[in-house]
């Protein structure tokens, strides 16, 4: 037990590493193109670094961004637990919101019960907008790849109509519903900014995806049909029903940020276009964490401040804010291609200890 204990201990040191390093790299290639581009750029580069913590406020945006990026990175994470590819997370994120917003207009916003009654419609609209591109895999053999994405478009443009040829206030020209009852909005943990119930959900979120994932058959049977499809069809693992599932059910989470997008302090309303495509961002999350659902919170932490910081750098300064994209790629291709830093083989014969092939080697003796 603790050889395993330690094996676990080592992987995740390995991976943390891996990460950090990765992000020093890709910072150090933004600090190069900011000082091709800006005329201030120690200013930008400070600016980068420590505005997200410059008041209570840009602390609020900072932990809404980590809250939202956690949720989508959960969803991202338990469809690539099973191998599969769907993309479906953003059409969830809208067709929740709707179903939230429906729920908080209602006769029940007013009431005590308008939260909890929001989010569990919210989180059964996008269980069943995961449910579809996972049936169509299964029965017909539809790319679900392909399929998600149709139903993002889709949703998108319904919920876009409704907002605007039916929920918004007629003859104002708003392209948002009006706002919420107060009893329909998340309450604020740091008054005055974004720093909301939302932070909360998702940690809750976070806890019940491992909990499904690594202490019940249910999980058990994802991770095996995710490592091993033919052993675990052979082990008489309905493969079908598991990818489906985990569709369905990463869905529900999709629906859930939904829902904490709509009725965060952020918005308090309907909006088109309101995820501002922060949904796809949990693709970067999720694979940086591996698809561990408890790495999820501390990678969306980091890219959350990045996030914020490359905003704040864009209006604060003459470097825009796509300056966030140049570090999100470059993680994304180190840390997919599980890269190794060159010169690891000297540093180990310089402190004595033995190479990862040495070690691999005298471990197989």
């Amino acid at each position: 037990m603790s050889m395993m204990s330690s094996r676990r201990w080592q992987a995740i040191g390995r991976e943390t590493g891996r990460a950090l390093t990765a992000l020093v790299i890709a910072l150090g290639v933004a600090l190069v193109v900011i000082l091709a581009t800006s005329s201030d750029p120690a200013a930008a580069f400070n600016t980068l670094l420590t505005a997200p913590l410059s008041s209570n406020r840009t602390i609020g945006n900072w932990i809404d961004d980590v809250a939202k990026l956690t949720l989508t990175g959960l969803a991202f994470s338990l469809v690539f637990q099973a191998r599969q590819f769907s993309m479906g997370v953003q059409g969830q994120v809208y067709m929740g919101g709707l179903f939230a917003a429906f729920v908080a207009m209602s006769p029940i916003g007013t009431t005590g019960l308008a939260i909890p009654l929001a989010m569990l419609a919210a989180m059964a609209a996008g269980a069943v907008y995961g449910f579809i591109p996972g049936y169509a895999k299964a029965r017909f053999g539809a790319s679900e790849i392909v399929s998600s994405l149709m139903l993002n478009y889709i949703a998108i443009l319904v919920v876009n109509y409704l907002i605007r040829a039916h929920l918004a206030p007629a003859g104002t020209g708003q392209l948002m519903t009006a706002k919420f009852p107060d009893t329909a909005i998340f309450p604020a943990i740091l008054p005055g900014t974004r720093f909301d119930l939302g932070i909360v959900i998702a940690l809750v979120a976070t806890f019940v995806v491992w909990f499904l994932l690594y202490r019940t058959n249910w999980g058990l049977k994802l991770r095996l049909v995710g490592d091993n499809p033919k052993f675990a069809e052979y082990a008489g693992i309905r493969s079908s029903f598991i990818m489906v599932s985990a569709m369905s059910v990463a869905g529900a989470f999709g629906g859930l940020l939904g829902a904490v997008f709509v009725q965060g302090r952020a918005f308090g309303n309907l909006a088109q276009n309101f995820d501002g495509n922060l949904a796809f961002e949990g693709i970067l999350i999720a694979i940086v964490a591996r698809s561990r659902p408890l790495a999820v919170p501390f990678v969306a932490l980091g890219y959350g401040y990045l996030r914020q910081g490359a905003q704040l750098m864009g209006l604060r300064t003459d470097v825009p804010s796509e300056m966030i994209s140049v570090v999100q790629a470059i993680i994304i291709l180190l840390v997919a291609s599980s890269f190794s830093l060159p010169g690891r083989k000297v540093l180990a014969r310089l402190f004595g200890r033995p190479s990862p092939a040495a070690a691999t080697a005298e471990i197989a003796k």
